[in-house]
């Protein structure tokens, strides 16, 4: 914990020298709308220390995209619906993810992948800890989500045919969340939107979140919404609340095998509180086949029938469940076990964070004797349409 407080103290005092540089130079254009939406939204984005290196991380994708650099995608046909991207200013700002080195990362080197990996569209998300990088602070939580989706967009828009996104949410603050959610799905173009397994401590089934969900079931229009949910460190909100630390029991890295039990957690307070149950206007896409979920679902749901019956009604409906890592060998089949079918589950390559070398991950699907041909197929490429309701492939610009 003193680690990362330190490393990123270091990285604001970097980012604060920036700001102090950027003062008195003239944003453009596009800059300056950004500025002004979001000061129509109550977000001073320029009173934050990240902004400026923000500004040119979004400048950066537009220079990018002028790159005539060709690859070739002529037999690229998957969808990849868990992959993410680390702009420069993000990058500086979370030195570690799941107590490991943040990747560093560029459009073209993400292009290049998903040419080498048949990936024709990648919907790109923020991994961990997305926006909750200051706990506690409501306003560098809120502003840092609008410039991750306002650097997101600009992805979207400057590489049209290869990228969409999911939204980053500054939950636990749920009006703020709320309204940047109606922003980024009418305004933005994302596709859906980003959560962790908790924010700030708050698991995604705790009371603190309700209205959040509620508003975005019954009142946000365009759904049903998609809501992919990504693992980060297991956090506990000590002192009465006043105080939240990093909860990892063991000695190794959130990283390596906390995420899994991360995954678990959220999916059982979903089941547990009913949000699953009762949002029936939300989708939901889970990471790594569910992580542990599978291992412990009998536990706890086989002590209340009625529960069981409607949790194994969403659970096999309205969620869907990617494949990054080393998932195809043998850990997906427990999740087939518990009478998953085949059409809830996608592909996602955890590019470029996975440790676990992706044409491996992507040939044990190929190779999955349980899978029939029809089935990989879809999973690579169908079932995510499905899960959005919309065809990728008539989407060409």
């Amino acid at each position: 914990m003193l680690l990362r407080t330190a490393s990123r103290l270091l990285c604001l005092l970097a980012l604060v020298g920036d700001a102090i540089a950027g003062v008195h130079s003239k944003p453009s254009k596009h800059i300056a709308k950004i500025i002004k939406q979001a000061k129509n939204d109550g977000i001073d984005l320029e009173a934050l220390p990240f902004a400026q290196a923000a500004f040119r991380s979004i400048e950066e994708v537009k220079e990018a995209a002028k790159n005539k650099t060709r690859y070739d995608f002529r037999n690229a046909s998957r969808i990849d619906v868990h992959v993410h991207a680390v702009p420069s200013f993000y990058y500086a700002l979370v030195p570690l993810t799941g107590g490991s080195p943040t990747p560093e990362w560029s459009v073209h080197e993400h292009l290049q992948f998903m040419a080498d990996n048949d990936i024709s569209r990648g919907i790109i998300s923020m991994s961990a800890p997305g926006a909750t990088v200051f706990y506690g602070n409501e306003a560098y939580t809120v502003g840092l989500a609008r410039l991750l989706n306002e650097w997101l967009a600009e992805l979207k828009r400057s590489f049209p045919d290869r990228f969409d996104f999911y939204a980053v949410m500054p939950l636990p603050y749920n009006t703020a969340a709320l309204k940047e959610a109606q922003y980024a799905l009418s305004s933005l173009g994302a596709l859906g939107l980003g959560l962790l397994t908790n924010h700030e401590g708050f698991y995604l089934g705790n009371a603190a979140l309700s209205p959040f969900f509620e508003a975005l079931n019954n009142t946000v229009p365009g759904g049903p919404h998609v809501c992919i949910v990504h693992p980060t460190d297991p956090l506990m909100r000590v002192d009465n609340g006043s105080s939240i630390i990093v909860a990892n029991p063991t000695t190794y890295p959130t990283g390596f095998v906390e995420f899994y039990f991360e995954t678990a957690r959220a999916l059982m307070d979903l089941v547990l509180s009913q949000t699953l149950i009762k949002y029936t206007n939300i989708r939901w896409s889970i990471a790594h086949v569910g992580g542990a979920f599978p291992a412990i679902e009998d536990r706890f749901v086989k002590k209340n029938p009625a529960l069981e019956k409607l949790a194994k009604q969403a659970l096999n409906s309205r969620v869907w469940y990617d494949s990054a890592g080393p998932t195809y060998f043998a850990q997906v089949k427990g999740l087939l076990g518990y009478g998953v079918p085949t059409s809830q589950l996608v592909f996602g390559s955890d590019f470029p964070y996975s440790q676990f070398p992706y044409d491996l991950s992507a040939k044990a699907i190929v190779d999955a004797d349980f899978l029939t041909q029809a089935e990989r197929t879809a999973l690579f490429e169908t079932n995510v349409e499905d899960m959005f309701g919309m065809h990728f492939h008539d989407r060409k610009h």
